[in-house]
């Protein structure tokens, strides 16, 4: 707290002076009407600053001041300044007038019937003592679901005032003036906290707990789960390139031309590449895929582009093969017309020379 500051206010607040009796001869009785309040205002500033458009017909409104507690913390409000109040949350304001009390008036507040159909709810003490002097610290609940807006200077709380019966000096109780607290700090506002807004609040923070350990235990169960796929991904695919080759190796046949197809061992290899992948992604600390589906569809379109690519070469080797297969054809139709033609005979005038 600030002792200056205090100090400050005790030393303003001591200048006001505080009737014992009203000395006229016609004194008031009962609720004071508008003239009355204006009079007691002119003649010791019962309120400061006083303005004729705050008063009604048998009561004074009070503005919004310059200070005010939100959510545990304390503000300044500019001229201009906006208060917004959230839903079930309680703000402390301090008023800008301040109240001068005699010893033989009592003043009664409470906030203006309009910020109640907002939603706002006085929570604060309904009597001022007489004797009382400072400004008033004015308690207000949102109840409503809505954010409320009090801008600096609105009319906030509507004050009456009421005669009391004569005080005798010694023997009526007197206030003292100034009072103990004086600065809005010194109220603990800012200790003053909404326990539906603290309940709400808790009770948040505990079922995001739980979402987050559930969220947790999900994801290692789906990581477990995803695992145990990736294990019986690798080794089905391990076990398919396997059978590929065994039956390639064993069941091949010397006089077919294509059983050393290149092909099986591709479709091999490329299934032993496929489970290697899922079984590194299942050990892998960070997972390469967020999704299962995401994996499933990268694996694909490898399989796709490498069964394409094995088409590809295959229908190569297969042409080239066809083509050699027919020129050793073509080869061998000649070999075996030309054993199979024959010889030319010899003419008789040369067999002649050679006898």
């Amino acid at each position: 707290m600030d002792e200056e500051k205090k100090r400050a206010e005790l030393e303003r607040l001591k200048k006001y002076v505080c009737p014992i009796c009203d000395d006229r001869a016609e004194t008031p009785n009962g609720v004071l009407l508008s003239d009355q309040i204006k009079n007691y205002a002119d003649s010791f500033k019962l309120i400061d600053p006083f303005e004729v458009a705050n008063l009604k017909a048998a009561g004074y409104e009070l503005t919004v001041g310059n200070e005010y507690v939100l959510g545990g913390e304390r503000h300044e409000l500019r001229p201009d300044g906006i208060i917004r109040i959230p839903p079930f949350n309680v703000t402390v304001i301090k008023t800008a007038e301040t109240i001068n009390l005699p010893r033989f008036l009592i003043a009664r507040w409470n906030v203006r019937v309009r910020w109640a159909y907002e939603g706002l709810l006085w929570v604060g003490a309904a009597q001022v003592d007489p004797g009382w002097v400072g400004h008033l610290f004015c308690p207000i609940y949102n109840l409503s679901d809505k954010m409320v807006e009090i801008r600096a200077g609105d009319a906030i709380a509507l004050m009456d005032f009421v005669t009391t019966t004569r005080f005798k000096p010694g023997e009526s109780q007197a206030y003292k003036r100034p009072p103990k607290r004086v600065l809005l700090e010194e109220y603990n506002a800012v200790d003053l906290r909404s326990g539906l807004t603290e309940l709400a609040e808790n009770k948040i923070s505990e079922f995001g707990k739980q979402i987050t350990e559930s969220r947790t235990n999900v994801e290692n169960k789906i990581g477990s789960l995803q695992g145990r796929i990736d294990n019986f991904v690798s080794i089905t695919f391990a076990v398919v390139g396997l059978l590929f080759a065994a039956v390639s190796l064993f069941f091949g046949k010397s006089e077919q031309a294509n059983w050393w197809d290149p092909s099986v061992f591709w479709i091999s290899a490329l299934a032993i590449i496929i489970s290697v992948f899922a079984w590194v992604n299942s050990r892998s600390s960070v997972q390469w895929f967020r999704y299962v589906w995401q994996r499933v569809i990268f694996e694909l379109l490898i399989f796709c582009l490498v069964v394409i690519t094995i088409v590809f070469f295959s229908i190569r080797t297969q042409s080239r093969i066809k083509e050699l297969t027919n020129k050793v054809q073509k080869l061998e139709t000649e070999i075996n017309s030309t054993r199979t033609t024959p010889s030319a005979p010899i003419p008789a005038s040369q067999s002649n020379k050679h006898n």
